[in-house]
């Protein structure tokens, strides 16, 4: 009965929150062995922000829900059962009870908590604080802001992004600098006090940062390339730098190690690198404007990738884009919005 109060509510408030049985994939076949649920918020300030799951297989909307204003990141933490959101002009965290979408807490934190990672095991949370210098750590346990650490030296620089590692030691953060046309730098974190291990300029904007096996890949937005780094050592090596196309933003790497997927602010609004040769291959999702995150199935074969609408009268979508071939296989239309933004697969089905 609170699902259904819910659904109504957000009806009254003109969110179309749309049926598990009336929303289909529109383009193509699903893709093969696909299961679990995706989880997509949207950002326009013009109407009233949600986060919404999808079946992962056919696009059905599960649940959906109303959260803060311009939420920005989405996080599924392991062992859980709950979703995170990050609303960037609450100054807050929206905590959901993942079957349902019941808002269970809202957690207050710095000024704009952006782009979200939990621990492996799912028990910390990390996020930039965008409007500071700041990585905000909250305990999932409690749902409670434990920590608030400096992640520059720079006291004007905004936290963008983090990574932590697989085994939860080191914290990797991009800062970008006073302004969007100053340096920014990336920072190595102990994830255990809080205290910087180095702090090295990277670029100009400086967005993502994703790290693997000892090479972290960093988007620099202003400058159009992901840099590749050895972070193996007491300080970071520069390996490489690769013009990936317009203002990149988050990455993900396939299990393979072999494709670096790129999402674009710009059009195209994907990008595949390989990691090896560097090549780059560009893949446009025709219809649309820049592209949100994005995130892969586990064998690495698809992305989901969401997009925003050329217009706000408009729906936004999800896509789902075959990694080897660079073809879009479906496309969802986002139920409730024109700017799907954050985006995060989870492997559990919801009923």
């Amino acid at each position: 009965m609170r699902r259904l109060a819910l659904l109504f509510v957000l009806a009254g408030l003109g969110v179309a929150v749309i049926a598990a049985t009336a929303l289909a994939a529109r383009a193509h076949d699903n893709p093969r062995g696909v299961r679990g649920t995706v989880w997509a918020v949207e950002r326009f300030d013009g109407g009233i922000n949600t986060v919404t799951a999808f079946d992962a297989s056919t696009g059905e909307v599960r649940c959906s829900a109303a959260i803060g204003k311009r939420p920005i990141g989405v996080a599924a933490p392991r062992h859980t059962d709950k979703v995170y959101t990050a609303d960037e002009r609450s100054n807050q965290l929206t905590v959901l009870a993942k079957r349902d979408c019941l808002v269970v807490k809202q957690i207050p934190t710095g000024p704009f908590p952006h782009h979200v990672m939990p621990s492996r095991d799912g028990r910390l949370l990390y996020f930039g604080e965008y409007g500071t210098n700041k990585v905000g750590v909250v305990d999932t346990r409690s749902d409670a802001l434990v920590a608030e650490w400096t992640a520059s030296d720079n006291e004007l620089a905004k936290t963008h992004a983090v990574w932590i590692t697989r085994d939860g030691k080191d914290l990797y953060a991009t800062n970008e600098g006073a302004t969007q046309s100053t340096m920014g730098t990336l920072s190595k974190l102990d994830a255990e006090s809080g205290a910087i291990v180095w702090e090295v300029p990277i670029g100009i904007r400086p967005s993502e940062v994703l790290v693997s096996r000892d090479i972290a890949y960093v988007t620099v937005r202003n400058e159009n390339k992901v840099k590749v780094l050895d972070v193996s050592g007491a300080k970071p090596a520069l390996l490489h730098e690769v013009g990936i196309g317009g203002m990149p933003d988050t990455m993900q790497l396939t299990r393979n190690r072999k494709t670096l997927v790129v999402g674009l602010r710009a059009i195209p609004q994907m990008a595949l690198m390989d990691t090896r040769s560097l090549e780059v291959r560009p893949v446009t999702l025709t219809g649309y404007g820049i592209s949100g995150h994005q995130w892969l199935t586990p064998d690495g074969r698809y992305t989901f990738i969401a997009l925003e609408s050329t217009v706000t009268i408009r729906p936004g979508a999800i896509a789902t884009v075959d990694n080897r071939s660079g073809e879009v296989v479906q496309t969802w239309d986002y139920p409730s919005g024109p700017w799907p933004h954050g985006l995060v697969y989870d492997r559990e089905v919801l009923r």
